[in-house]
């Protein structure tokens, strides 16, 4: 704890010497303007610093949503001050480099700032671009659109409408009851049968979605909403004052789903009727690779499924598939959520690119591996970084068709 600490102060402190000593050098000529810089400096990084040590500290004492939602608030804000200068910091101490080594090959002095200038320009860039992401992008709501075609799928089920929501984090909104409302609608407008929610509905806290449920239950779908609990629904990621208090938040977050009218399939099937014909869908506590834990028994959700239903698989870590659910011949297609896109990336002109790719290989969209299907949802909400640049929020609508 004490070795990773040292070294990101160091490195803050690298940082900043740079990104100051760069804005005198070649930036700001004027003494008094630069001063002035120097206090906002400190001015800021002191306060973000408090900041970060009282919620750290009501976090390890007395955990609540409030403190969680306050501390990716704090954290997005920190990075908005903080990469920006980092990146200009980069291209300065880039700038030098040339400049000395000019210096040396050539037995010359010359003024060399054109680095330092580029990165200035793109530092600006980025400063924008994270302001975007967390003012506009990440409640930019987006329908995507996209349709398999199946010849299990019974000819009553044609044209299967599903909609799909993942990764709510509902904290994140911070009782935003207007964003909350028009993801809503914009379902209900797609007029779906079936809607499905894959895990994630809040970040930690049942607190987090106290009050909303009525919301959700606006949803209409005439076959039914069903969900599974993802990851953050267990409460891993806090500390509890005793295990029973873990378990009773627990329970209290799966009233909140069912309150919102959903169906929680929880290592387990239910078949949805259309007429005399009926298709299959099950669902799975989450399963993922380590370090996230494996509550989810996939054995057990597919115990029941005859063989010749068409049969749609609710998890919410896609890795469940790539691992598991693709091998079996009884599912047909898998809906997952989780990586969220890592809430930035490039989908443009063919070109889909995301840091998270490094770490998921079936990371957004749709896949298939022989007759399965695996479709990633990118995610509603935020964790962490409260903001979305190139992976807008996502409300899916898959289309089955039959051959």
């Amino acid at each position: 704890m004490i070795l990773p600490l040292g070294f990101t102060i160091l490195f803050y402190c690298i940082t900043e010497l740079a990104f100051l000593y760069g804005l005198k050098k070649h930036i700001i000529t004027n003494k008094f303007k630069w001063k002035v810089l120097i206090w906002i400096d400190i001015i800021l990084s002191l306060a973000f610093i408090i900041t970060f040590s009282i919620l750290f500290y009501q976090l390890r004492t007395a955990p609540h949503f409030i403190s969680f939602t306050k501390m990716f608030y704090t954290l997005s804000y920190f990075m908005l001050f903080f990469i920006p200068k980092l990146n200009f910091s980069i291209f300065f101490i880039i700038n030098q480099i040339i400049k000395y080594s000019l210096k040396f090959t050539l037995k010359k002095n010359f003024k060399f700032k054109f680095i330092s200038l580029i990165g200035l320009f793109l530092s600006i860039l980025i400063g924008i671009g994270i302001l975007y992401a967390m003012l506009i992008g990440k409640n930019d709501f987006t329908v995507r659109n996209t349709e398999i075609v199946s010849n299990k799928l019974p000819k009553s089920f044609e044209g299967l409408k599903i909609v799909q929501l993942s990764d709510i984090h509902i904290g994140s909104f911070y009782y935003n009851t207007k964003a909350l409302t028009e993801v809503v609608n914009k379902i209900n407008d797609l007029n779906p049968d079936i809607v499905i929610l894959t895990g994630d509905l809040v970040n930690n806290f049942t607190e987090e979605a106290d009050g909303l449920d009525s919301i959700f239950n606006r949803i209409n779908a005439p076959l039914g909403k069903l969900a599974v609990l993802g990851n953050h629904d267990f409460g891993d990621y806090t500390i509890w004052r005793t295990p029973e208090t873990k378990s009773t938040n627990l329970d209290k977050i799966i009233l909140h789903y069912k309150a919102m009218g959903f169906n929680l399939l929880r290592n387990e099937s239910t078949y949805i009727s259309n007429g005399k014909d009926s298709i299959i869908i099950a669902g799975v506590d989450n399963w993922g690779l380590p370090p996230f834990k494996q509550y989810g028994d996939f054995k057990k959700a597919i115990k029941n499924i005859k063989s010749g239903y068409y049969t749609i698989m609710l998890s919410h870590d896609p890795t469940h598939w790539n691992e598991e659910i693709k091998f079996s011949k009884k599912v047909d297609l898998t809906f997952s959520g989780h990586t969220h896109g890592m809430q930035i990336g490039i989908e443009k002109f063919g070109y889909r690119w995301s840091p998270v790719k490094y770490k998921y290989e079936q990371w957004a969209g749709l896949y298939q591996n022989k007759n399965s299907n695996l479709y990633v949802n990118r995610g509603l909400g935020c964790i962490g970084f409260l903001g979305r640049i190139g992976m807008p929020p996502e409300i899916t609508v898959m289309v089955i068709k039959t051959k």
